[in-house]
C-alpha cells in the first residue's frame, strides 16, 4: 500500500458528509446538524456483530431475558433512514477555516474551530489543510509580510472569509482575512493586527462569540450579503453582550479583551449597517467596550497594541459623528484626541500603513472640525498630518491613496485659503487638484473624478473671488458643468446637487459682474 498522506490526519476529520447523508471518512454519519455537545463527544464503536456469547446454557438465556425485561422502552423510535433536517436558511457567508498552527498530528485543536463554525447554518464552511506560519505572532512585520498570501487562498477558495491562527497550551490566537487588501482606514477593521484570542476549551459563548466575530469580519460583496448581515448581526450580538458586560476572571487578559475588542467591532459594524436614526445607541456600546478593553491591557504590551486600540475606538467615533450630526462636533473632538493618541504610539518603520492611516484619519478630523468650530489652527496641523501620510503612500508605489490623500490636501488648502483671503494658498489648492486628476481620470474612476473636478471649481472661484479677474471664473464654469454631468449620469443625486449649487453661485456672481461692467464712452 502507499504510504498515507500525512495531511489525511487533518482532512479525513474535517471532511462534511455528503449531501445525501453518506458520513465520508472521519465522521460518523449525520441526519441534520447535531447540537454541540454531540458533536464534539467521543463516539465509542459499536461491538462486533459476531461477538460470541459470554454465556450459554438455559441460566443464560434466563439472565439474557430478565435483562431485556428491565431495559427501558425506546420512546418514539425514530425511522431507520431519517432525512437530513433541511436549513432554515441558506448560507450567507463561505468561510474557510486552516489548519492551525503549533495543533497536534491529530488536528484536533483545528477541528473544534471548524466544527465550531460548521454548526452554524449560515455558513457554509469548509477545511484548508494548511496552516500560515508566523515564527514570531508578536512581530507585527512578520503579521504584515504572511497577509499576502492568506489573501490571495481567500481568493483562490472563492471564499468571503478566512479563519486562521496558532493554537498553543494557553488557547487559540485568531485572526481573520478576506481577498481585499485590508484598508486600515475603515472603522471596525478586523485586519491582520485584529487578534481574537480564545481559551483552548472553547464553551457555548466562546463558540457563539467565535459566530459573531466570523458575522462582522466578513466584507459584504452585494447588497444581500449586506441585508442579511443587518439582520443576523444584531440577533447574534446579544449573548455577546452578557459575556462583555463582565468578561470571567478566568480568561486570561488577552482573552478578556478580544471579548471586548469583538463586541466593540460588531457594534461598530450593525452601527454602520443600520439606518443613522438607529445607530447612535450601537456606538455607544462600542466605545464603552473599546474603553474597556483599553483598561485590561498590561504594562509590558507593546506600543502599539494601545495605539491599535485607540485607532479603532477613533475610527468608530469619526464614524459616529458623520452619521449623527447633532452631536458631530463632541465626536469630532473625540474622536481627533484618540487619533493623536494612535499616531503618537505608531511607528512608521514597524507599521507603516497602520501610521500612515492615523496620520490620514486625523487629518481628515481636524478639516471637518474646522468647518464646525473655524479654528484655523486645526487646518495647519491637518495639512502637516496628510502630508506625512504621503511619505508611505506614493503616487509611484501606491497611486489611488496617494490621489485620496492629495485631494484631502487640496480640500483643506481650500478652506484654509478662503479663511486667510490668501490667493496663493488657494493656487496651491488648484495645483493639488490637477495633479490629482493625473491618476482620477473619467474613464477609469468617473465619480471621484468628479469630486476632484468640484473641489477645483470650488479653488477657482475662491481665487477669482480673493484675487480678481474673470478667467478663473470661467474656468470654474466649466469644471462645474463637467462634475455636474457625470454625478447626474452615474445618479449620484447628492454630489449632483452640490455642483449644481456651485454652478449657480458662478454664473450669478458672472451675471452680477456683467451688470458692473462699465461702458466705454469712445464706443460706437
Amino acid at each position: 500500500m502507499p504510504p498515507e498522506d500525512p495531511r489525511a490526519k487533518f482532512t479525513r476529520p474535517l471532511q462534511r458528509p455528503g449531501a445525501d447523508g453518506a458520513a465520508r471518512p472521519g465522521l460518523p454519519a449525520r441526519p441534520g446538524r447535531p447540537n454541540l455537545p454531540a458533536l464534539l463527544d467521543h463516539q465509542p464503536a459499536p461491538p462486533p456483530e459476531d461477538a460470541p456469547h459470554a454465556q450459554a446454557g438455559g441460566l443464560a438465556r434466563l439472565l439474557e431475558a430478565v435483562a431485556k425485561m428491565l431495559q427501558p422502552k425506546p420512546a418514539n423510535k425514530e425511522p431507520a433512514e431519517a432525512q437530513p433536517v433541511p436549513r432554515s436558511e441558506p448560507a450567507v457567508l463561505s468561510v474557510v477555516v486552516a489548519a492551525m498552527n503549533g495543533d497536534n498530528a491529530d488536528g484536533g485543536a483545528s477541528q473544534q474551530i471548524y466544527k465550531a463554525l460548521d454548526l452554524r447554518q449560515t455558513l457554509k464552511v469548509k477545511p484548508l489543510p494548511r496552516p500560515f506560519v508566523l515564527e514570531n505572532p508578536l512581530d507585527p512585520v512578520q503579521v504584515t509580510a504572511l497577509v499576502t498570501n492568506v489573501r490571495h487562498m481567500v481568493a483562490d477558495e472563492n471564499a468571503d472569509l478566512l479563519v486562521w491562527g496558532d493554537v498553543s497550551k494557553d488557547g487559540y490566537v485568531l485572526r481573520f482575512a478576506t481577498a481585499n487588501i485590508p484598508d486600515e482606514e475603515k472603522p471596525a477593521l478586523f485586519g491582520p493586527h485584529f487578534k481574537v484570542e480564545l481559551p483552548l476549551n472553547l464553551g457555548e459563548p466562546q463558540i457563539h462569540m467565535l459566530y459573531v466575530a466570523a458575522l462582522a469580519a466578513a466584507e459584504p460583496a452585494n447588497e444581500m450579503q449586506r441585508a442579511a448581515l443587518r439582520r443576523l448581526l444584531p440577533q447574534a450580538i446579544e449573548p455577546l453582550e452578557l459575556l462583555a458586560a463582565k468578561p470571567p476572571v478566568s480568561l486570561s487578559m488577552g482573552q478578556q479583551r478580544s471579548v471586548l475588542m469583538t463586541f466593540a467591532h460588531a457594534c461598530t459594524t450593525c452601527a454602520l449597517l443600520m439606518p443613522p436614526s438607529q445607530s447612535d445607541a450601537w456606538f455607544d456600546k462600542a466605545a464603552n467596550a473599546y474603553l474597556g478593553a483599553e483598561k485590561r491591557l498590561g504594562r509590558n504590551e507593546a506600543p502599539h497594541e494601545v495605539a491599535l486600540i485607540h485607532k479603532h475606538l477613533a475610527a468608530s467615533l469619526t464614524a459616529r459623528a458623520e452619521r449623527v450630526k447633532d452631536k458631530a462636533q463632541i465626536h469630532l473632538e473625540q474622536a481627533v484626541k484618540y487619533w493623536r493618541e494612535a499616531a503618537g504610539h505608531l511607528t512608521r518603520a514597524t507599521l507603516p500603513l497602520e501610521w500612515a492611516a492615523a496620520q490620514t484619519r486625523l487629518g481628515v478630523a481636524l478639516h471637518r472640525l474646522d468647518l464646525i468650530t473655524g479654528d484655523s489652527e486645526l487646518l495647519r496641523e491637518a495639512l502637516g498630518c496628510l502630508q506625512a501620510a504621503l511619505q508611505v503612500h506614493t503616487k509611484t508605489e501606491a497611486p489611488s491613496r496617494w490621489a485620496d490623500i492629495m485631494n484631502s490636501i487640496a480640500q483643506v488648502l481650500e478652506v484654509y485659503g478662503d479663511q486667510l483671503k490668501n490667493p496663493e494658498v488657494l493656487q496651491r489648492a488648484v495645483d493639488a487638484c490637477n495633479l490629482v486628476l493625473d491618476v482620477r481620470t473619467r474613464d477609469r474612476t468617473p465619480l471621484a473624478w468628479a469630486a476632484t473636478l468640484n473641489t477645483l471649481g470650488s479653488a477657482l472661484f475662491l481665487l477669482d473671488r480673493h484675487g480678481g479677474g474673470t478667467t478663473h471664473l470661467a474656468e470654474a464654469e466649466r469644471v462645474f458643468e463637467d462634475a455636474a454631468e457625470v454625478f447626474r449620469a452615474h445618479n449620484a443625486k447628492g454630489p449632483a446637487q452640490v455642483a449644481a449649487r456651485n454652478l449657480a453661485h458662478v454664473r450669478k456672481l458672472a451675471e452680477e459682474r456683467k451688470g458692473r461692467a462699465v461702458i466705454d464712452p469712445d464706443w460706437r
